[in-house]
């Protein structure tokens, strides 16, 4: 129940402290299915790589640039689980277990880490469509887990 109560708090906090607009949280904690732009939006601005005023676009362009997703990606495509792991796993120095080195970071096994991390429940299923609070959770979750960003 604690961590029920602590999570929000983290949240807001963490929010606050990296300037994300507001308009763009509250669509994305009121969305059912999280896209992969909303992900890269919220991986590129945290990074440094494109401002809070950038378009989804402009921030999977950035990402595509530094080598972190694949450049067919659709902005407007729904996010899985396993999906949002990978792009999640680009923002923290995450050592993990021999396959998840072995693999470089397959999405496969970064999902696998972050359960055994407890950033995911163990029965979480991997072809889950994330919603908006999901991200959310998933990021305030490696950030307690991970600390800063690499």
């Amino acid at each position: 129940m604690k961590k029920m109560c602590v999570l929000p708090a983290v949240f807001v906090l963490c929010v606050t402290a990296y300037a994300q607009r507001a308009d763009f949280v509250t669509r994305l904690i009121a969305a059912d299915k999280a896209t992969y732009g909303e992900v890269c939006y919220l991986s590129a601005v945290y990074q440094g790589f494109v401002g809070e005023n950038a378009s989804y676009e402009d921030a999977l362009h950035a990402l595509v640039q530094k080598g972190q997703v694949n450049f067919r990606a659709d902005v407007n495509g729904a996010v899985t689980l396993q999906e949002l792991s990978w792009l999640m796993a680009k923002l923290w120095d995450i050592k993990g277990g021999l396959m998840y080195r072995a693999t470089k970071q397959s999405a496969r096994y970064t999902f696998r880490q972050f359960k055994v991390d407890g950033i995911l429940p163990a029965t979480a299923d991997p072809s889950k469509k994330a919603s908006g609070s999901d991200v959310l959770n998933m990021y305030t979750a490696c950030l307690r887990t991970y600390g800063g960003a690499e």
